[in-house]
C-alpha cells in the first residue's frame, strides 16, 4: 500500500490525456496561443508523471532509491516552476497582439527562473529544498516552500493580467481563466497545510484546464481568434499600403512644389520689375492662381490634415474683396470656356476686413465654386455672400453657391462627404476629380464652428450654403464689389528689399537651378553675395573653404540630403557652421514642419515657394545687424541682375542666337522659358554648360553603382533644364533614360547612358562656341 495517495494524480492524468489528444486532434499548432497551450499541455503531463512516479518510489523508503529519488523529485521541482511559467505566457498570448512587452517583472522573472533552476540543480549539495534520510525517508528542507511560492507568483501575474484585460475575454472565458488559477491556490494551500499526504495539486490542475479548453479553446472561441487574426493582418497590410502611399504624396509634395516655387519665383520679379499695367494685371492674376493652387497643393498633400482631421484653423486679418477676387479669378476661365454664366451677389455691408483663416476659407468657396462649374453643363453658377449679423467685434456671414447643374439624386446623398467617394451617373462618369472637395470642406468648416449644407434637386441644380463667424479687423463696409476688386488688384503689395548687405556673404544649396535663380533674383537688389550649390557635397566644399553669414539648405536633394549634410558638418567640422545658422529650405510644408526642423539642428524653417517677404524677414533676423544697411534712395530702383561682364554678350544677342539656332536650339522657347528676357536665357545656357561636367560625374558614378534612383533624379532635372534652355533633342534623350531608370530597365539604360553623355558634352560645347 503506498503511504502517498495519488488517486488524484491518475484521474488528472487521465484528463490530461484526453485534454491532448482532443487538442492535437482537433486542432493545427499554428498560433502563439496554440504554442503556448500545447507547451502547457506537455508540462503538465510531464509533472504529473514525474508526480506519480516519485510517490511510488518514496513509498519504498529504500536508501538504494535515494539517488534516483532525487535526480525524479528535482525534474519534478523544475517542470511545476516551469508549467506556472507556461500558463502565465499562455494567458499573455491573449492579452498582447505581438510579443508580451518588457516589464520590471519580466526582467526579475528572468533572474529568478534561473536561479531558482540552479537552486535545483546544486540541491544534492546544498540540501536546501528537499533530501533523504539514510534510511530513504523525504525531508523538506529549509527553503522548500520555494516549490509554492515562485510557481504562485507566476500564477498571481497571469490573475493580474485576467482581471486587469478582462475586456479582451468573453464573459466565460474570463471566468473559466480566474477558476483555473483559484483551483490551483486552493489545491496548494490544501496540499501544504491539511492534506499533505495528498497529491492533490496536480490532480485538480487538469481539471482547470479542461475547463479553459472547452471555454478558451472551443471551435468557436478559435474561429473567432482566427478572424481577428486575419483582421489584424488585413490591418497591417492596410497600415503598409498607407504608408507607401504616405511615402509617395510626400515625395510628389516635392515634385509639385518645386515648379510652383519657380513659377510664383519668377512672376514676383515680373510684378517688381514691370512698369506696365497690363503686365502687372497679368503677373496679379499669375500669383493669386499660383497661390490658390499651392494652398489646394498642400491641403490635399498634407496626410495629417486629410486623414487624421489635424489641419490647423490660423487666424489673421485678409481683405475680403481680394479673397473673392482671387476666387472669381480662377473660376472665370474654367465657366467661360464651358459657355456658363458666372454671377456674384454680394453685400455691400460686409465689413472690408476680417479677422479668420483666409486660406480655409478660400478653400471651402473654391472646392463649391469648381464643383458647381464642373457639373453644371448649362446655365448659371452664382456666387452670394450676404451679412447676416454683427455682434460686437464678430461678424456672422452667410456664403452661398447655387448652380443650374443636374443636382444630386435622393440615394446619392450619403456619398457626398465620403473621402474619395464620387458619385457615379451617367452624365458624370468622365468628369475628373479625386472625390476630396466636399469631405476637406466640411472638416474645415467644422473646425471653424460651421457645417455644410446643402439643397438639390436632380436636373435642377444645387445650392451649398454656410454661415461663418469671423472677427471685424476693419468695420468700413467694402461697398460696391466690383470697385473693391480693382481698387485690391492695384493696391496688392509687391515685394522689394528693404535693406541692402553688400559686405554679407550667404550660401543657397538646391538640386534644381531653377531654384537658384529664383532665389538669387528676389535677392539682386540687396547686393549680398550669394554663392550656391546643387548638392550636399558641394555645399560642404564651399562651407570648408569660406566663413558664411547664413546657409539655406534645401531637404530632398539626390545622394545626400539636407538633414544628411547637416549631420555630417556638425560631426565633421563642427567649427564651420559654429556662429552660422543654417536653414532648411524645402517644399515639404507641412504642419509642424518647423519643429521638426528645429529638432534636426536647423536654426529656421523656409517653406517653398519662397515668399519675398518671408525670406526678408529671416535674413533680418539672421544675418549680423551691422552688415544690414538701409536702402539708399537713388537706389531702390536699380534692377541690375546679371554682372557687368555680361553686357556685351547681351548686346550681341543676335549673333549669340543666329548660332543657337545653327546648333539646333528652339531659341524661342529658350526665350519664353525666361519670360523674354535675354539677360537671363544667357545666364541659363551659361550655367547648363558650366555644371556639365559636375553633373555628368554624378551620371556617371550612379550609373557605376547602379544607383538607378539618383540616376532618375539627375536625368530629370537635365531633361528639365534642356528644355529651358531650348536643347529639345536632349531633353527628349533624357526623359528617355529618366523613364528607364524608373522602370529599372538597365537593358536600355546601358545601350544610351555613354551616347548620352557624349551628346550633354556635345551640347555643351555648342553653347560656348555659340558666345565666341
Amino acid at each position: 500500500m503506498l503511504k502517498y495517495n495519488i488517486d488524484f494524480e491518475i484521474m488528472g492524468l487521465l484528463i490530461m490525456i484526453v485534454v491532448g489528444y482532443h487538442f492535437h486532434v482537433n486542432y493545427a499548432v499554428r498560433t502563439r496561443s496554440d504554442k503556448a497551450f500545447a507547451k502547457l499541455v506537455w508540462l503538465i503531463i510531464g509533472a504529473q508523471l514525474l508526480d506519480m512516479i516519485t510517490a511510488i518510489t518514496f513509498s519504498f523508503q529504500d536508501p538504494k532509491l535515494n539517488t534516483i529519488n532525487m535526480i525524479l523529485t528535482i525534474g519534478y521541482y523544475l517542470c511545476a516552476f516551469a508549467t506556472a511559467v507556461a500558463f502565465e505566457r499562455y494567458v499573455t498570448t491573449y492579452v498582447f497582439a505581438e510579443k508580451q512587452p518588457r516589464t520590471l517583472f519580466n526582467t526579475l522573472g528572468k533572474g529568478i527562473s534561473i536561479a531558482y533552476a540552479i537552486h535545483c540543480l546544486i540541491n544534492p549539495i546544498t540540501h536546501w529544498a528537499f533530501y533523504f534520510e539514510p534510511d530513504g525517508t523525504y525531508v523538506h528542507g529549509p527553503l522548500y516552500i520555494l516549490g509554492y511560492v515562485l510557481p504562485a507568483m507566476y500564477a498571481m501575474e497571469a490573475l493580474y493580467y485576467i482581471i486587469r484585460y478582462h475586456k479582451r475575454f468573453a464573459k466565460k472565458q474570463w471566468i473559466s481563466s480566474v477558476a483555473f488559477v483559484g483551483a490551483v491556490f486552493g489545491a496548494m494551500i490544501l496540499q501544504l497545510l491539511v492534506l499533505t499526504d495528498v497529491y492533490l495539486t496536480f490532480g485538480l490542475v487538469p481539471v482547470a484546464l479542461l475547463m479553459i479548453l472547452f471555454s478558451l479553446e472551443t471551435p468557436d472561441y478559435r474561429k473567432l481568434m482566427k478572424t481577428m487574426d486575419e483582421l489584424e493582418q488585413a490591418r497591417q497590410v492596410a497600415m503598409q499600403a498607407n504608408r507607401v502611399k504616405s511615402d509617395f504624396l510626400a515625395n510628389m509634395s516635392h515634385e509639385i512644389r518645386t515648379p510652383i516655387n519657380a513659377i510664383l519665383g519668377f512672376d514676383e520679379m515680373i510684378l517688381r520689375e514691370s512698369k506696365e499695367e497690363a503686365i502687372r494685371s497679368y503677373g496679379m492674376n499669375i500669383k493669386s492662381s499660383g497661390h490658390t493652387l499651392l494652398s489646394l497643393v498642400n491641403d490635399i498633400l498634407d496626410l495629417s490634415k486629410i486623414e487624421a482631421g489635424k489641419m490647423e484653423i490660423v487666424n489673421a486679418e485678409y481683405d475680403v474683396a481680394c479673397m473673392l477676387s482671387d476666387l472669381l479669378k480662377m473660376i472665370s476661365p474654367r465657366a467661360t470656356d464651358k459657355g456658363l454664366k458666372l454671377s456674384w451677389e454680394i453685400d455691400e455691408a460686409i465689413p472690408s476686413r476680417l479677422l479668420g483663416d483666409e486660406v480655409r476659407v478660400a478653400q471651402v468657396l473654391t472646392n463649391l465654386m469648381t464643383n458647381a462649374v464642373k457639373y453644371t453643363l448649362r446655365g448659371e453658377v452664382t456666387l452670394r455672400v450676404k451679412l447676416q449679423k454683427t455682434e460686437g467685434d464678430q461678424a456672422t456671414l452667410l456664403f452661398e453657391v447655387q448652380d443650374t447643374g443636374m443636382g444630386i439624386k435622393e440615394e446619392d446623398r450619403d456619398k457626398l462627404f465620403s473621402e474619395f467617394g464620387r458619385i457615379e451617373d451617367a452624365k458624370n462618369h468622365k468628369i475628373e476629380g479625386t472625390g476630396l472637395g466636399l469631405p476637406i470642406s466640411q472638416k474645415c468648416l467644422r473646425l471653424m464652428g460651421s457645417e455644410l449644407l446643402f439643397e438639390s434637386v436632380y436636373r435642377v441644380g444645387s445650392r451649398f450654403h454656410f454661415e461663418l463667424t469671423q472677427g471685424i479687423a476693419d468695420a468700413t463696409p467694402i461697398g460696391d464689389f466690383d470697385r473693391a476688386r480693382e481698387g485690391a488688384i492695384v493696391n496688392e503689395a509687391v515685394f522689394h528689399e528693404d535693406f541692402i548687405a553688400p559686405d554679407a556673404r550667404i550660401l543657397a544649396v538646391d538640386d534644381i537651378e531653377m531654384n537658384l535663380k529664383v532665389f538669387r533674383g528676389l535677392l539682386k537688389a540687396s547686393k549680398i553675395m550669394i554663392d550656391v550649390a546643387g548638392s550636399g557635397e558641394l555645399a560642404i566644399e564651399k562651407i570648408k573653404k569660406r566663413h558664411y553669414d547664413c546657409i539655406f539648405m534645401d531637404h530632398q536633394m539626390p545622394v545626400m540630403d539636407g538633414i544628411e549634410t547637416l549631420q555630417k558638418l556638425q560631426k565633421e567640422s563642427p567649427e564651420s557652421i559654429k556662429d552660422t545658422p543654417v536653414i532648411a529650405l524645402t517644399a515639404n510644408a507641412i504642419a509642424g514642419a518647423r519643429e521638426q526642423y528645429l529638432q534636426k539642428g536647423f536654426a529656421d524653417y523656409l517653406a517653398k515657394p519662397i515668399n519675398g517677404w518671408e525670406l526678408s524677414a529671416l535674413l533680418h533676423k539672421w544675418l549680423p545687424q551691422e552688415k544690414l544697411l538701409p536702402v539708399p534712395e537713388r537706389e531702390e530702383e536699380i534692377m541690375e541682375f546679371f554682372p557687368d561682364e555680361e553686357s556685351a554678350q547681351i548686346a550681341q544677342a543676335d549673333a549669340i542666337f543666329e548660332n543657337l539656332k545653327q546648333s539646333g536650339f528652339d531659341v524661342e522657347a529658350g526665350l519664353g522659358f525666361a519670360m523674354q528676357d535675354q539677360s537671363l536665357y544667357f545666364e541659363l545656357l551659361k550655367d547648363f554648360a558650366q555644371e556639365r561636367a559636375t553633373i555628368a560625374k554624378e551620371l556617371e558614378d550612379s550609373y557605376s553603382f547602379k544607383d538607378w534612383k539618383n540616376y532618375r533624379i539627375k536625368a530629370h532635372a537635365l531633361k528639365s533644364a534642356a528644355k529651358t534652355i531650348g536643347a529639345m533633342a536632349f531633353s527628349e534623350a533624357a526623359r528617355e533614360l529618366e523613364q528607364a531608370a524608373a522602370d529599372l530597365n538597365e537593358d536600355l539604360i546601358k545601350a544610351n547612358h555613354e551616347g548620352f553623355l557624349e551628346e550633354y558634352e556635345e551640347t555643351s560645347v555648342r553653347i560656348r562656341e555659340a558666345f565666341r
